[in-house]
């Protein structure tokens, strides 16, 4: 059941598109405690928009939804390695470089991969147009 769920498709093409370099600008270079994976994050937020669903809801169901979890790549974690404010401390820090490079990060992400996203939500361009720019807009505005 799960190879013929939405998860597979997401964990297939979706996740591995992510380019967790675009955000690297956001971390230290020295040596510190690891971060959540920025593709688990960013992944979590596209999920969160194409469901509808709230922070509180995407980390419910990562940690009991397989399909979450698959889609995600964190099936082997011990613990899932998101909380809701691992999406808005993330977003806070997008919003902020943002604000003081004029570089939209998770615009450039989501348009970077708009055929994975597109493929993904079953949109095609004579049906429904693909607007990364909404996506983006409304993960980035959604700081808590």
């Amino acid at each position: 059941m799960l190879e013929k769920s939405w998860a597979k498709t997401f964990a297939d093409k979706v996740f591995p598109a992510i380019d967790e370099n675009i955000f690297s600008v956001l971390y230290s270079k020295k040596a510190s405690r690891p971060n959540t994976p920025v593709n688990v994050i960013v992944g979590a937020l596209i999920l969160k928009e194409a469901f509808n669903v709230t922070d509180d809801e995407i980390v419910e169901a990562m940690a009991f939804d397989i399909r979450y979890q698959y889609a995600l790549h964190t099936t082997s974690f011990e613990e899932q390695p998101i909380s809701d404010r691992t999406l808005s401390r993330f977003r806070a820090r997008v919003l902020s470089y943002e604000t003081e490079h004029d570089v939209d990060l998770i615009h450039e992400c989501v348009v970077k991969m708009a055929k994975e996203i597109s493929d993904f939500m079953n949109i095609t361009p004579d049906k429904q147009r693909m607007d990364s720019l909404m996506v983006a807009a409304n993960i980035r505005n959604l700081i808590t």
